[in-house]
């Protein structure tokens, strides 16, 4: 029930605002996991296939979260960087939330990419970087620009 909880409060602060993407665009190609979440791939390593495992995964922990959601992801050798667009000002709001990006980064390194390392990184709508989340304490830690604020 807590994770049900955490879940929803992580789906409630991830927001869409791109419209829509092609192949060309700067945040990589777009694939449609469902009607409310897609995955950009970017890289030359990053798979269609790779995007769709993430993609189901969190379809799954986000079934009943109908918000419009989207998620980079970049693959370089033995680490995925997965980019997740957040509002900024709920995370601000809610302190916990971060603790709970923390898990979720845990679960898609040990259930979706198990051997390799997961970097959760939340960003704003043009997938610049908010929070980072490295699997080294599974803490933020601040970006150059959030500490330049």
């Amino acid at each position: 029930m807590l994770m049900k909880k955490i879940f929803l409060c992580i789906s409630i602060a991830i927001t869409l605002v791109m419209a829509s993407c092609n192949i060309f665009s700067p945040y990589g190609k777009a694939i449609k996991i469902n009607d409310s979440l897609e995955v950009f791939i970017k890289g030359d390593s990053t798979t269609e296939t790779d995007a769709k495992k993430l993609g189901t995964y969190l379809a799954d922990l986000w079934k009943e979260d109908k918000n419009h959601k989207s998620i980079q992801l970049i693959k370089e050798k033995d680490l995925y960087t997965i980019k997740m667009v957040a509002n900024e000002k709920v995370l601000q709001a809610d302190p916990a939330l971060e603790s709970a990006f923390g898990i979720v980064r845990a679960l898609i390194e040990e259930n979706v990419y198990k051997g390799s390392k997961v970097r959760l990184i939340l960003t704003d709508d043009k997938f610049k970087d908010i929070k980072t989340f490295d699997g080294s304490t599974d803490m933020p830690t601040a970006t150059k620009d959030s500490i330049n604020k």
